[in-house]
């Protein structure tokens, strides 16, 4: 069985990870920003002496190398620290705007300026871990990891409150719509239409009603038409059946001219005589009892297979049945005309070849071989078409299963007899 996904927990599932995705983006965003923000005040810092050098330098040739905190100048490369000079060569420091070292928990940004002289310069930005003070580590971490962490949290707390709200407003409308569908039946079609927040939910429900509607309408009226047409063939039907006896009491039967075509006549009314049966039962309201008795599957079977056989005559099909010596309880009419149908299915589409036909107490199997029919070929005689129509609609509303598909080149129809 497909699962099938829920409304409300699609939502949920969609708001809470997309919300989670969001915090945790801008929360490693933020952490990111504060890095490189620190990184961009260093950068300004560095910029800013080396100007303040500058321009002192062009009033004053004698003007010292900066040494500001954290900032100090060289004027070599060898004067430069160790650690510094192991890391990067003076051709990548001249390469770079600023250069970034961190070795072991020490941090150096190199800025390389050019004097008038045509001099190097070096600034030197140093900071070593663990060399602040308690108070200033403290408010490192606030802003560094605690910050971040508050932010994010109160954040999802704030998207999860307006994605609820905002569920509230549409989610709910959409269950009640689903509710009120569920609820309909033909006995609360002529209520009026129920009215929702949106308008796109009341146009929804509009729909829903008016086509439940047309389509009750629509079956009442095959209803109709099925009961009328069923009573219209039973006198036609009736005269028939009549003069069939009339003629036997007259000797037809014993006329060999006449038997063979006596014979189809008798079938072809009784076949008549089972679908106006059919439509008869099918016009009837669900609640009404059905007659069931017991009949013997293999009998039952046969008895079918002999009254449509001649449907295989001039033809190379071969039949091969698997027939269980078993009793089952079925409304026998009912049972007769579903069989009947598919069999001659069956056979009348069946050319060449074998026709395979099973049957116990739960199941009705049958499978042939389908050839695109010759030319000499008779078409379906005796209304089969609305027969087998008749015959899945039986089967539904009897309650059995029926499964008709193709399997290797093979047509196989399958009836699951359900509390049989």
């Amino acid at each position: 069985m497909k699962c099938r996904k829920s409304f409300k927990k699609s939502i949920v599932s969609y708001f809470v990870i997309t919300c989670a995705v969001l915090v945790i983006g801008y929360s490693i965003f933020l952490s990111q920003y504060l890095t490189r923000g620190f990184s961009l005040f260093v950068e300004f810092r560095l910029e800013e002496v080396a100007g303040s050098y500058l321009e002192a330098l062009a009033t004053d040739p004698g003007t010292p190398l900066p040494s500001e905190g954290p900032i100090k100048g060289y004027m070599n490369y060898q004067e430069l620290p160790a650690e510094v000079r192991a890391e990067v060569s003076v051709k990548q420091l001249k390469s770079e705007r600023f250069t970034y070292i961190h070795k072991g928990d020490n941090h150096y940004k190199i800025l390389v300026i050019k004097r008038a002289d045509q001099n190097i310069v070096f600034l030197l930005f140093s900071a070593t871990e663990g060399h602040m003070t308690a108070q200033s580590q403290g408010r490192f971490d606030f802003y560094y990891f605690y910050t971040p962490a508050l932010a994010g949290f109160l954040a999802l707390l704030t998207v999860l409150f307006l994605a609820f709200r905002l569920f509230n407003h549409i989610a709910k409308p959409v269950e009640k719509l689903h509710e009120w569908a569920i609820g309909l039946s033909p006995e609360n079609l002529d209520k009026e239409p129920i009215h929702f927040k949106y308008d796109e939910l009341t146009a929804i429900a509009d729909l829903v009603l008016n086509t439940s509607r047309r389509l009750v309408a629509r079956t009442e009226s095959e209803k109709r038409f099925q009961k009328h047409a069923s009573h219209e063939l039973r006198t036609p039907i009736a005269i028939l059946q009549n003069n069939l006896e009339l003629l036997e009491l007259q000797g037809i039967t014993e006329d060999t001219r006449y038997q063979a075509s006596h014979a189809r006549m008798v079938k072809a009314v009784r076949n008549m005589r089972n679908l106006t049966t059919s439509l008869l039962w099918l016009s009837r309201e669900p609640d009404a009892p059905l007659p069931a008795e017991d009949i013997d599957v293999d009998d039952f079977v046969r008895e079918i297979i002999d009254e449509n056989v001649y449907l295989l005559e001039g033809k190379n099909v071969s039949i091969t049945t698997d027939l269980a010596t078993a009793s089952i309880r079925v409304p026998r009419t009912l049972a007769h005309i579903i069989l009947v149908n598919l069999i001659r299915n069956a056979f009348q589409h069946s050319y060449e070849g074998q026709i395979t036909i099973k049957a116990n107490q739960t199941l009705f199997e049958i499978s042939n071989l389908a050839d695109p029919p010759s030319e000499n070929t008779t078409g379906s005689t005796d209304g089969y078409g609305l027969g087998l129509q008749l015959s899945i609609q039986l089967v539904e509303k009897i309650g059995w299963n029926i499964q008709i598909r193709e399997e290797d080149g093979r047509f196989l129809v399958q009836v699951d007899i359900k509390g049989a």
